[in-house]
């Protein structure tokens, strides 16, 4: 017996495109939104943005780091200090 393919809406879709792009998602449910995308021209542009616009930003941020100073306030603040003085 062949179960019918996952259906999702353009609101899931949106919901989901963070986890796809992050290949966070259960084949299952991958597959019903790599189905939608093709299917909904919409939901694909905004898809196509959303993975553009990611791959923009970690590219301009590759080999970016913290100041070393910002780093260790906001380690402090989460109670997270190291005893090494090179965080």
């Amino acid at each position: 017996m062949t179960s019918e393919p996952r259906v999702i809406d353009c609101q899931e879709a949106a919901r989901r495109l963070h986890e796809l792009i992050d290949g966070e998602l259960t084949p299952e449910v991958e597959g019903a939104v790599q189905r939608h995308l093709e299917d909904c021209a919409p939901c694909m542009a905004v898809y196509e943005f959303e993975e553009a616009f990611l791959r923009f930003v970690k590219l301009k941020a590759k080999g970016q780091t913290a100041p070393g100073d910002l780093k260790k306030r906001i380690l402090g603040s989460l109670g997270l200090t190291s005893n090494s003085d090179n965080t």
